[in-house]
């Protein structure tokens, strides 16, 4: 990915989209009539996803839904690295068009993504998106992994709408962007006693450097549905992410994933 294209691709979206385009689909209809022939897939998700940002950042209620593209990177890193990967990646409960395709922009190999929401637009989106980008676009009908964000406005009914059993069927894994302090919550504590069924694989704390409060720091959810009688062993996963920068410290925690996926997957 060259650093330069996503220059050029932002500064196409701001020459051509009208700052009177203040809704995500108005903008993306906008960028559906552009030319981004000569640029790949990753620099046009990594491209529209800095231009998300800088567009909507005034907007309270769309910046509360944005995700920042190193998260969605670390998502894919980290899931690609305790071999949780499938060739279906779904999101059932889209936020945001911008979660799902960053996550998928850093993977290599093929595979089909699929999200949808209850907001017709949002749905509408993520069409367009996927087209734009060129992604694989469809339902999934065999095995995969779930990607979301659960906003923590009503954590409860997010998260069992999410873990339902339609959603996630057996053997499937989720890994979930979660408020750190919900984690910290009785409600966490009874979704685990309620779905007994589901195994609780890690808890990764994200960079704290991320965030601008440590009220508002987020951590990635691991979670699998059990198979039939199956009896999971696998120790926990707790850990903190390093910062990025510190490419040593970052490096052993690389190792560190690798390490468990070898004693407990």
């Amino acid at each position: 990915m060259h650093t330069e294209n996503l220059v050029k691709i932002v500064q196409l979206l701001d020459e051509n989209i009208s700052t009177d385009f203040v809704d995500p689909n108005s903008v993306i209809d906008a960028a559906g009539k552009l030319d981004f022939s000569s640029f790949s897939q990753k620099e046009l998700v990594n491209a529209f996803n800095l231009f998300f940002a800088k567009r909507f950042n005034q907007n309270l209620v769309l910046s509360n839904r944005l995700t920042p593209a190193v998260i969605g990177d670390l998502m894919a890193l980290i899931t690609s690295k305790l071999g949780l990967l499938e060739d279906n990646i779904f999101d059932p409960a889209v936020v945001f068009p911008d979660l799902l395709f960053q996550f998928a922009s850093q993977l290599k190999g093929t595979f089909s993504l699929y999200g949808k929401s209850d907001d017709p637009n949002i749905n509408a989106d993520i069409k367009k998106l996927s087209d734009l980008y060129h992604f694989d676009f469809k339902s999934p009908n065999a095995k995969k992994i779930i990607i979301s964000r659960i906003l923590g406005i009503d954590f409860t009914a997010e998260s069992n709408r999410m873990l339902q059993e339609s959603n996630l069927k057996d053997g499937e894994s989720a890994i979930l962007l979660v408020n750190s302090a919900d984690l910290q919550s009785t409600d966490f504590a009874n979704l685990l006693k309620k779905h007994s069924e589901l195994q609780l694989i890690a808890i990764l704390k994200l960079p704290t450097s991320l965030f601008k409060h440590i009220e508002t720091s987020l951590s990635l959810l691991i979670l699998q549905r059990k198979a039939d009688n199956e009896k999971v062993v696998a120790q926990v996963l707790l850990a903190q992410i390093p910062e990025l920068s510190n490419k040593e410290n970052f490096s052993k925690f690389i190792s560190q994933l690798e390490n468990w996926k070898k004693e407990n997957l």
